[in-house]
Formats: C-alpha cells, structure tokens, sequence
C-alpha cells in the first residue's frame, strides 16, 4: 500500500515517521523549504515514546505544488484554513482506488472532501497528539498522548474500508494507539464537542483551564459550553457517548491545568485561526436546531474581531 501524508509537520511528520518505521512505503507532499529539511537532514523526532531519525532514504518527498501519479491512500492533515489548497494539491493523486484519511478538526471538511473526490473515496479521521515542528525541522511531541482514530463514513467504497483496515494493520506495527471506529460519524461529532468546548472557552478568556477555573464562573461557562454542544450534536442524531466526553470533562476540570487549545496559541501570535471551522460552525449548527449557543456567541465574536483587527493591522489600517 502506498501511503501519500500531506505535510511532515507536528501530525504528518509525526504519524508519517511511526509508519515509515513499521515499514509502510509513505512518501510526504511538502513545500519547498520542508523538503529541503528532510533532505538535508531526514525526519527527525523528539518524542516521550523513543526519539527517532528517519534517513531520506527511508521515504520520498514530492513538492505539493507539483504532485504527480496516484497513492492507494492519503493522508490529509493541514489547517482548516488550508483546506482549499490542499484540495489542490492531492488532486493529481487520487486515484480510482484511492482513500482519503482526513485528520482535520470538525466537520465542514468532509462535505468539501466529497464534493471534491466523491463520498467512496472519503473517510473520516481524527487525532489526539501535541505536537509541534520546531523551526529547525524536528517535530517534537509535546506530551505522551499518540492517538489516531479513523473509519468509513456513509458512502465510504468498501475497497476504501479495507485500505482502512491496513492502515490499522500497520499502526499496529508501531506504538501508536490506532483504532478503527465502527461509528466514525458519531466518533467525529465528540471530538467537535469536547475541541468546541475547550478552544471556545480559552480563546474568548484568553487563558489556560486553570486560569478560567480560578474565577467565579469559568466552571459554570464550561458547563454551559459543553452542554450547548452536546445539545447541537444530539440534534444532529449523533448523540456523544458518556466515555468519550469524559476525558474532555475532565481536561476542563482540571484546577491549575496550563492547558489551552492550539487555536489559542495561533490567535495570541497573530496568525490565522481555525475559528470558523469550529467555533463558528458549531454555533451555525446550534442555531439551525433552535439551541441556544451560549458563550459560543460570544467567543465567536471575539475570534471574529480579532481576526478582523489581524487583517486591518497588516493592511496598515
């Protein structure tokens, strides 16, 4: 099976470098300056399970702008804001066969993805693993956590499925927790939840959870976050189970935590953030069910304000 992942950063590169190591044929679609990393220096990994440095010779890079011929699979994982882009890039690659992993936060990119490809090609994906690129070119893991979760979604082909279960085959082969979700509709919808709820809260209070918690009502706001979430993700008949919020409930009531989404890290440095991917797409989706967003409104606004005053500010407005 040969393996096409999108970007060699703190995902990409991360998950991309576990399956070179089990022996999966991976090439990475990078831009120019990556590449030249990687071929300088191969991909190089500081990491809490083992660090590891990958020789060039163990894998293939291909300029994103140029991609040519086609994968049995890819791996999609860029900001949402990058999506269209992205699209772009992989186009030339998918094949009549191909399957397409997406690790992007959310929803809104599956409806672009089958749009796109079509809904046999498409499956769904997440991830769990902090991480980062340093500009040195060594992605670094930022704490133990390596999860990846994916599945078909209604429409997925069932030659795409059993490309699937090779991928899980493969990560088997590797320390990373790799499951392949029976529900992976549902399985999408509790991760939109629990990263709604969490980057919502910490971008409008531009704190950690343990500086929201220090307040007098940063505890009853993550309450009426979560709840308005889980509200939009019942209506939407994908119900979040108990067991898979609970990790996020307890994140979120952790006094003293220095944990913030990523979303929050972007928007403190001036960049570009998946704001409307996430916070504003859920409180769409709140609303079209009649739900009262709560606080989502409000962290909304802010993320809009902030972005508009970004784009003013390096107009030289």
């Amino acid at each position: 099976m040969r393996i096409l992942v999108l970007g060699a950063g703190g995902i990409g590169g991360y998950f991309g470098g576990r399956l070179i190591q089990a022996g999966a044929d991976v090439s990475f679609a990078v831009r120019p300056r990556r590449m030249a990393q990687l071929m300088a220096q191969g991909l190089v990994v500081q990491s809490p399970h083992g660090d590891f440095q990958l020789a060039p010779t163990t894998f293939r890079c291909v300029d994103s702008s140029t991609v040519r011929g086609t994968w049995d699979l890819i791996v999609l994982a860029p900001k949402a804001y990058d999506l269209d882009s992205a699209l772009d890039a992989i186009s030339p690659a998918v094949g009549s066969g191909t399957a397409i992993v997406p690790l992007l936060n959310g929803l809104r990119h599956i409806d672009a993805l089958q749009a796109r490809f079509g809904a046999a090609h498409v499956a769904g994906g997440t991830c769990g693993i902090p991480a980062t690129l340093r500009p040195d070119g060594t992605v670094v893991q930022l704490g133990p956590l390596h999860r990846i979760v994916f599945g078909a979604l209604p429409g997925t082909s069932a030659s795409a499925a059993a490309l699937l279960a090779a991928l899980r085959d493969a990560f088997a082969r590797t320390p990373v927790e790799a499951i392949l979700e029976p529900d992976m509709v549902r399985a999408l919808w509790e991760k939109f939840v629990g990263l709604t709820t969490l980057a919502a809260m910490t971008c409008l209070m531009r704190g950690s959870v343990g500086d929201i918690l220090a307040t007098d009502e940063g505890e009853a706001l993550f309450a009426e976050t979560m709840a308005a979430c889980v509200a939009t993700a019942t209506a939407a008949g994908q119900a979040p189970r108990e067991a898979a919020l609970l990790p996020f409930r307890k994140m979120m009531a952790a006094r003293g935590s220095n944990v913030t989404a990523s979303m929050l890290r972007d928007l403190e440095a001036g960049h570009a953030t998946e704001g409307a991917h996430i916070v504003g797409d859920m409180l769409a989706r709140a609303r079209s069910f009649g739900i009262d967003p709560g606080p989502l409104r409000l962290a909304w606004c802010h993320l809009q304000a902030a972005d508009h005053r970004r784009r003013r500010e390096a107009d030289g407005g």
